[in-house]
């Protein structure tokens, strides 16, 4: 499908998300540590970046451009750790922004043995490789700790600028917890690259205050006890790490920050755990408070694989206004999380409900990954990721020839689902209500083969409803026969609205006025197979 036929379904301009620019309005509304009103001041000033609306209430939602934004789908989460030649990232980008694909979950390197063996595997030159430290004599692989190497940090702050040109929201995994992975980490997961390579391994620094985190393997986990342990030249390396990360980012308008990426296989100690998290989350915000005065830090940490305690500790930190979870997704919980803590809800790494875990390389999953972005969507989750590598479970007769550095164009069609979402996306109008209100009390699924297997989900406001009906997680080819649907107990005023039955993988298919009565309207629906959308509004688009 190109534009031009997404025109002609849609009626109207597409503007194609390579033009778009991004000029927001920030009101303030975060001090260290505690929600604050934003002043008359605040409220006048202007600057460009992404900001949380509504913050501090379970309707809390990111805008992008004084709008409500929606973030999906991904490049490859380890652009951070390659030149050009190992990951071609303009080109992902350029074909991101044509998509409607505008979002990249990634992490700086914590490991030289890592950085090699991704540019060997994508086909890049090792003279081409760049470290984030300086090494004390080239080529020796040995890192001094208190000094950073200019040019990674150049190259990495280019990076992050032609994704704010083309429009891509960088959720920046600051920590990467994972590289501590080492021959003696339980199950599957072992590595000879990640903790063999770790600047912070004393074998691959000449700084005495790491040197109790070896030789044994076990000494590692120490890194994270540097603050209850009073490790002081660990500690200040360790902060300077996520200032630096601050500093090369803080003035962009397309990155928000997330603590640490998958810690719970990889540290020992929670109440050590606990003071070293503290410790970094107030650097990071403390330090970009003082670099961009007034200006709102979109702020997490992941807790995927946490027990409810250490999750709720982490949610309930003022200094963290995310919501950052990295294992299977429910609906239910997007919501009831959301609610609970009045923080939006990240759904990280395509993980869904069932466990699967999609990507964009396996053609495979076009239907899946469809399914999901829509259901996430329909949670109120606005910032979703998609996987760019090859999965574990999923085969594809014809993978590229590098697992990250292949050309994106025509993959998979989801490419051109992408520019479906981002249609209906842009078409809503009333965004920032819409909430969890209404039901289905009949329609697609209703059949007894079909009923437990389907998906269901209604948003609304006093203004404006969607509804959308899908096969079951993980089930493709699933064909609804024309049902009538009936949605009810809408917050819909009285009166008419046009109604547009849309195809995820196609557009609208029809335009229809309809009256709503008592918060309750009636259609029939033509037959489909696998998914199905509603948007009832008033006016014209």
């Amino acid at each position: 499908m190109n534009r031009s036929s997404l025109r002609t379904i849609f009626g109207r301009s597409v503007k194609p998300a390579l033009i778009w620019t991004f000029i927001v309005t920030i009101i303030p509304a975060f001090t260290v540590g505690v929600w604050a009103a934003p002043t008359a001041a605040q409220k006048r000033s202007k600057t460009v970046g992404l900001m949380l609306e509504k913050a501090g209430t379970e309707k809390v939602y990111f805008s992008y451009n004084g709008k409500p934004l929606l973030s999906f789908g991904g490049l490859s989460d380890f652009i951070f750790y390659a030149a050009e030649d190992a990951y071609d990232y303009k080109l992902w980008a350029d074909w991101g922004a044509e998509h409607g694909i505008n979002h990249i979950r990634a992490y700086p390197p914590l490991s030289w043995k890592h950085i090699e063996k991704f540019t060997k595997e994508n086909g890049g030159s090792l003279d081409n490789m760049l470290f984030p430290y300086k090494e004390t004599r080239r080529g020796n692989r040995q890192f001094d700790l208190t000094k950073f190497d200019e040019r990674y940090w150049r190259r990495f702050r280019q990076q992050c600028k032609y994704l704010e040109s083309k429009g891509i929201i960088v959720h920046l995994l600051m920590w990467n917890g994972w590289q501590l992975r080492a021959n003696d980490t339980p199950g599957r997961n072992k590595s000879d690259i990640d903790w063999a390579g770790h600047f912070f391994n004393p074998a691959n620094n000449v700084n005495s205050f790491t040197d109790h985190l070896g030789p044994d393997l076990e000494n590692r986990y120490a890194i994270y006890h540097s603050v209850a342990d009073k490790k002081t030249g660990l500690v200040n390396a360790q902060k300077a790490w996520f200032k630096k990360l601050v500093e090369v980012t803080a003035d962009l308008d397309n990155v928000y920050y997330d603590l640490v990426h998958e810690i719970k296989e990889h540290y020992r100690q929670w109440a050590k755990m606990q003071s070293w998290i503290e410790e970094m989350a107030l650097a990071v915000r403390n330090h970009s408070t003082r670099l961009q005065p007034g200006r709102q830090v979109i702020f997490g940490m992941d807790t995927g694989g946490l027990s409810e305690a250490q999750r709720d500790w982490i949610f309930t930190r003022p200094y963290f206004n995310l919501l950052v979870y990295g294992k299977k997704h429910t609906v239910a919980n997007a919501r009831n999380w959301r609610i609970k803590y009045n923080k939006p809800y990240i759904p990280q790494e395509s993980w869904d409900d069932d466990g699967q875990k999609y990507s964009y390389i396996h053609p495979e999953q076009r239907v899946h990954t469809r399914k999901y972005m829509w259901k996430f969507m329909m949670a109120k989750c606005q910032q979703m990721d998609l996987y760019m590598k090859p999965r574990i479970g999923f085969s594809s007769e014809d993978l590229p020839e590098f697992p990250h550095n292949y050309n994106p164009n025509g993959r998979s069609k989801f490419e051109d689902d992408a520019l479906v979402l981002r249609v209906f996306w842009d078409s809503l109008t009333d965004y920032p209500n819409l909430w969890f209100n209404g039901r289905i009390e009949s329609g697609p699924g209703s059949d007894p083969a079909l009923r437990e297997r389907s998906h269901k989900y209604v948003l609304s406001s006093g203004k404006e409803a969607v509804a959308y009906c899908s096969s079951a997680t993980a089930k493709e080819g699933v064909k609804f026969r024309s049902r009538v649907l009936k949605l009810k107990d809408l917050p819909l005023s009285d009166g008419g609205y046009r109604i547009d039955i849309v195809k995820p993988d196609k557009g609208i298919l029809s335009t229809r006025r309809m009256a709503v009565e008592n918060g309750t309207v009636t259609l029939r629906l033509p037959a489909f197979t696998d998914d199905i959308a509603v948007h009832i509004y008033k006016g014209s688009r």
